[in-house]
């Protein structure tokens, strides 16, 4: 039979007439392979940065290795030089991506770090991402940024990939995440959370458990009894007892309690209620998501110097 590449319907390997084998040619082989292949380094985000200015010259540091669409990639046993052009004309930072690049156009294919000139508008140009037959495909390894009139030797590295671990996990930090495939899953190694991907962002699924305390204003208020944030798998639970400790808070003033520290934040805005140890005040208490900023306000009755307010089994979905 023919090259079922020239026909409306492929399947591979196919028998090569002319040959006498069966054969598959490389963009079947990555349309089978990719699918079942995750693409990064192998290794670790604690491995040193695979990317090193090296006597003025940046280099792919030796003994790195990944796959990226199926196909298996080496430094090998030497570094490897990648070329990076001075920013000598730029009157801003450059950053250059620097990538591994299948080349789906040259004939043969190739698979090689290169770096991806940026402008001098010290933004990042965005890996290559073509499916199909032709065009290129990226993998990030990280960034360099060139001072102007910099060259490599001025530059600062930036390290971006992640990882593929040795069952197959993608393995990253929170700030070199892959891209939210849907279905995708991913390890944060230095958060301890697992997070899935809907196609646009990132759903937590699991984390570490962890505690806190609310950091209160010193000034107004104190926490002789309880004070932890308490978070397990996306979930905090507060259980607070400050006690006022400046002068009296009066019905419809608003006083800042503290600040909920990042990673215990909720989702959003929110707001609980509480009440003032032995009168029963009713007390208001709001959190600012983004900020976890509280401010308490009490209202009816005010909130005496020396008096606790009860502000115990509120939970929340976590921030991520």
């Amino acid at each position: 039979m023919g090259d079922p590449l020239d026909m409306a319907f492929e399947f591979a390997p196919y028998h090569d007439v002319g040959a006498g084998k069966r054969v598959m040619g490389e963009a079947q082989y990555e349309a089978l392979v990719a699918g079942y292949s995750p693409d990064g380094i192998f290794g670790h985000p604690g491995d040193p940065n695979p990317l090193a200015i090296v006597g003025g010259q940046l280099v792919l540091r030796a003994g790195v290795s990944g796959v990226a669409r199926g196909y298996w990639w080496s430094s090998g046993d030497t570094d490897t030089p990648i070329t990076v052009g001075s920013n000598a004309g730029g009157t801003g930072v450059r950053r250059d991506h620097i990538v591994i690049r299948i080349d789906r156009d040259a004939n043969p294919r190739t698979v090689a770090p290169v770096a991806r000139q940026g402008g001098t508008n010290g933004l990042l140009p965005a890996p290559a991402q073509a499916l199909g037959s032709t065009g290129q495909w990226e993998l990030s390894l990280g960034s360099v940024a060139l001072p102007a009139g910099g060259t490599i030797g001025a530059a600062t590295l930036t390290r971006l990939g992640w990882y593929v671990g040795p069952d197959g996990q993608l393995l990253c930090t929170s700030s070199t995440r892959p891209p939210p495939s849907p279905g995708r899953v991913i390890y944060e190694t230095n958060t301890g959370r697992q997070l899935l991907a809907n196609g646009e962002q990132w759903r937590l699924v699991t984390d570490a458990e962890a505690s806190a305390a609310v950091t209160l204003v010193a000034a107004n208020w104190t926490a002789p009894l309880f004070n932890q944030l308490y978070r397990r798998n996306g979930s905090v639970d507060l259980t607070l007892t400050p006690q006022r400790v400046s002068g009296p808070l009066n019905p419809g003033t608003s006083s800042t309690l503290g600040t909920i520290p990042t990673g215990f934040r909720p989702v959003g805005d929110k707001e609980i209620t509480g009440h003032v140890v032995s009168t029963g005040a009713l007390v208001v208490c709001r959190i600012v998501g983004s900020t976890g900023v509280i401010t308490l306000t009490p209202w009816r009755d005010r909130i005496e110097s020396a008096r606790y307010v009860n502000l115990q089994a509120a939970s929340w979905p976590v921030r991520h």
